[in-house]
């Protein structure tokens, strides 16, 4: 598999290493699981659908659950380590939201809302909400 050199020299010399010494197919394949939720977190986007899969993909890292730590040793990665990168991308500002990617989450925790909501009437509150939020910008 070839990998963004961009991505690649952003992730680091060792993460690097690990993604092209693969010994197994498998492994390929959970670090490919990997490196996309990194490239959905790196790069900005003004579309939705891009913006819900950066926020998945940063959630998936800062939770670090047990679905993120079987896929890093699936991919023969130490789950610390990479957790780690991620971290420290984010303290560098490598990354961040802009302004059109927060207004889509917003957007998304608000519909979430409107959809479990139980009353008519708590529906129709987020629904003006909803239609109260600015209009993101196009791609």
């Amino acid at each position: 598999m070839n990998y963004s050199p961009t991505l690649l020299k952003i992730l680091g010399t060792e993460m690097a290493q690990a993604l092209v010494n693969v010994k197994h197919p498998e492994q390929r394949l959970f670090q490919a699981i990997i490196v996309q939720a990194f490239e959905d977190c790196v790069y900005s986007t003004c579309s939705k659908k891009d913006a819900y899969n950066k926020e998945d993909s940063y959630n998936w890292f800062k939770d670090a659950d047990e679905d993120f730590e079987q896929v890093c040793w699936f991919a023969d990665m130490d789950p610390v380590f990479v957790k780690d990168r991620f971290l420290k991308l984010r303290e560098d500002k490598t990354i961040h939201f802009n302004k059109t990617e927060l207004l889509w989450m917003e957007y998304r925790e608000k519909y979430r809302r409107y959809r479990a909501a139980k009353s008519k009437e708590a529906r129709r509150i987020i629904k003006r909400q909803i239609d109260r939020l600015p209009v993101p910008e196009k791609d």
